[in-house]
């Protein structure tokens, strides 16, 4: 069973067309025939219908048709997801846990997972010392948990297989010692290993406290936080992954593709999932069950793990040889970016005003197909709906110069001076962009700061990796012209 309900969104609307319907968003803006049957069934979707009832009813009673149906028309702005399906399915669950020289993190992060609302003979918790020097011995002896030590550290992949040998749990629960588990942790994640496809389920990071504006940073913008929208790995080569510190994985998944590997000390993460998904099980996101980490709240700290973060790439896509960075390129957004960009090197105002061209070609062309449907949506409408998709790829391409490329552009500014400008030009874009969506509880000029700096940081960190190893597929991106598909 799939435990999701869907429901239609207030600004979607229907309608008639001869012996069809038009199913109509106009934010994002999007206009398609659709059948009667299709119609119905999204009609059904009140927010309380199980999917499996639209299945049996619409789909053959095939769930997986139905879901690929519904995710469709919510990435067209039709649909939204409902609450989860409460049901009493409560699977064994054992929480594994790494740690070395953490007491005091770790006795929080105990208590938080032995409060959990969730029967307490489902569970187990298994912590594995990777050579404390502490008292780390002492403090999980004050806790009903089994507790597996050896002298030499051998690293959180050795750790976690460890732990996962040591179980007959059907899920297996990784979370970080540094980590503090809310009490409907287990409840909010462990529903979606009732659907036969999953492999494992992610949950959202927060961060433990927001007194330094480094932890108000941190709180939207640290690589473990994947937001706030529900996520699912769509297609072959899709780099989507969810970080370790609150995963949950089914044990007979695990265990087919051989746990983490250990060879690895960065990234292991990353590698897991997508040998996870290679094997045909499907990885998800909930933006619930929530984990707040303890994050590194000095700068030369986080700046470092950044670093560290960054040389994992050479190694990832080196050993996963199908996955690239694509790019979805619309042909006008593409068009008017680059005319924007030319503008800005040539230092010409003209290539700037010859960029609005596109901009009304894609107006007119939606415009076009919009009467051609007789629906009635404004002009001003469909030119703002142009505008921020144009807008939503100016930003992902500048995200991906500055993660990238920014030092490249700053010091090849001294010969060419108004690739400084571009520099700023591609900053300005991504930084107000993430700043306005995220919403950190701090002035600009401070998340700017920090903004760049981990730019900075991290693509030092691909760099020193790629040069390390000699492997630059880091730097060879896929474009696309086909329609993008979101997770």
């Amino acid at each position: 069973m799939i435990p999701i309900r869907y429901a239609l969104r207030e600004e979607a609307r229907f309608q008639k067309d001869h012996n069809a319907w038009l199913a109509i968003s106009e934010i994002p803006l999007n206009v398609m025939r659709i059948n009667d049957a299709t119609y119905r069934m999204l009609k059904a979707c009140d927010g309380t219908s199980a999917l499996a009832e639209l299945a049996y009813e619409y789909c053959g009673n095939n769930e997986e048709t139905a879901f690929t149906i519904c995710e469709y028309f919510r990435n067209k702005g039709i649909l939204e997801l409902s609450k989860t399906i409460e049901t009493d399915y409560l699977p064994s669950i054992a929480v594994i846990i790494p740690t070395r020289d953490r007491q005091n993190e770790l006795q929080e992060c105990l208590e938080s997972v032995l409060s959990q609302n969730y029967p307490a003979e489902k569970r187990e918790v298994i912590v594995i010392d990777d050579g404390s020097k502490d008292d780390t011995a002492y403090i999980v002896k004050k806790f009903s948990c089994t507790f597996l030590a050896h002298k030499e550290t051998r690293g959180q992949s050795f750790c976690r297989n460890k732990g996962a040998q040591s179980t007959h749990a059907e899920i297996l629960a990784f979370l970080d010692s540094d980590c503090v588990a809310d009490k409907n942790w287990f409840n909010e994640l462990a529903c979606y290993f009732q659907w036969d496809a999953v492999g494992a389920v992610g949950g959202y990071v927060d961060v433990y406290g927001t007194e330094s504006t480094l932890d108000r940073y941190e709180e939207t913008c640290s690589p473990l936080n994947m937001g706030k929208r529900f996520l699912y790995d769509i297609h072959a080569d899709s780099t989507f992954y969810v970080p370790t510190c609150n995963l949950l994985v089914r044990k007979d998944a695990f265990s087919e593709i051989g746990g983490f590997r250990e060879g690895m000390h960065v990234g292991e993460d990353v590698d897991f999932c997508w040998r996870l998904h290679k094997l045909g099980y499907r990885l998800l996101y909930i933006p619930h069950g929530i984990v707040r980490h303890k994050h590194r709240n000095r700068l030369h700290t986080l700046l470092m793990r950044r670093a560290d973060y960054g040389t994992s790439e050479a190694i990832l896509y080196n050993l996963h040889r199908e996955k690239k960075k694509t790019f979805q390129v619309p042909p006008f957004a593409a068009m008017s970016y680059l005319l924007i960009v030319a503008s800005i090197i040539l230092l010409s105002p003209w290539f700037l005003i010859f960029s609005i061209v596109p901009v009304l070609l894609d107006v007119t062309k939606k415009s076009l197909h919009i009467n051609k449907q007789k629906v009635k949506i404004t002009p001003f409408k469909v030119f703002f709906s142009v505008i921020r998709s144009h807008f939503s790829f100016y930003f992902f391409i500048s995200f991906h110069i500055a993660r990238y490329y920014l030092i490249v552009l700053i010091i090849f500014g001294f010969l060419w001076y108004s690739l400084w400008f571009f520099s700023a030009f591609t900053i300005s874009v991504t930084s107000i962009v993430d700043y306005s969506t995220k919403k950190p509880q701090l002035p600009y000029p401070i998340f700017l700061f920090y903004y760049i700096v981990e730019h900075l940081a991290y693509q030092i960190g691909v760099f020193a990796g790629c040069l390390k190893r000699r492997k630059f597929r880091s730097y060879c991106p896929r474009f696309s012209l086909k329609t993008a598909k979101i997770f």
